[in-house]
């Protein structure tokens, strides 16, 4: 948790089945609503599949970010933890291709009250465990620029959406440590805007030196 961090530069070496049997093992044990479990995972390793997808990242990066799809020099003026994050995303758009394994979480549709409630407990679960076997992941939507086409393609049925994409490979940077804002800037006690004198008294940092190693 301490040091897993979005890492979407990814090298294109295999990662073995065994290693996406034990992402997806470790992914169905977070809780479900009503325990109805309808998360299903689809590994996207076809090498056409995956330059398709590319191609709509790269064109749902053209429509969240025009300006800097048009200008990427541009991101040279943005604050540097804007930039960074921003350069890589655009970097994981031109480059979808070349992620040894793209899994899209789908869930029913309409099966919660609260839709995704009970699907992203799972992501983050996959997310826990990519960085425990020293892979690089994200969450990356911008192929779902293009979600019908995407269901189609790859056959999806109507009754099930598409939460999230996460590409997963080994990868290029450093995982951790992540860096946050205080627990005393976004935590508060009684009433909103009520500060946590505990928090208050806690490093800026947090307790990482007690998980990182």
């Amino acid at each position: 948790m301490y040091s897993t961090r979005a890492l979407r530069r990814l090298r294109p070496d295999l990662v073995p089945e065994e290693t996406l049997f034990q992402l997806i093992d470790a992914a169905i044990r977070a809780p479900s609503g009503q325990n109805a479990q309808d998360w299903r995972f689809l590994i996207v390793t076809d090498a056409a599949i995956r330059a398709k997808l590319g191609e709509w990242a790269r064109d749902g990066w053209a429509r969240y970010q025009p300006r800097f799809a048009e200008r990427p020099e541009a991101m040279d003026d943005l604050p540097r933890t804007q930039r960074l994050s921003l350069r890589s995303v655009e970097y994981l758009a031109h480059h979808l291709d070349e992620a040894p394994a793209i899994i899209l979480i789908c869930g029913r549709t309409g099966r919660h009250s609260t839709p995704g409630g009970s699907t992203f407990p799972a992501v983050q679960n996959l997310l826990l465990a990519a960085r425990a076997l020293d892979l690089g992941a994200s969450i990356f939507n911008l192929p779902l620029a293009h979600a019908r086409e995407l269901m189609e393609t790859l056959g999806i049925p109507d009754d099930n959406q598409i939460y999230c994409l996460v590409p997963v490979g080994y990868p290029v940077d450093q995982p951790g440590p992540v860096n946050r804002k205080p627990v005393a800037k976004v935590a508060f006690v009684n009433h909103w805007g009520e500060s946590w004198p505990f928090a208050e008294q806690q490093p800026t940092q947090g307790w990482q030196d007690r998980w990182l190693r």
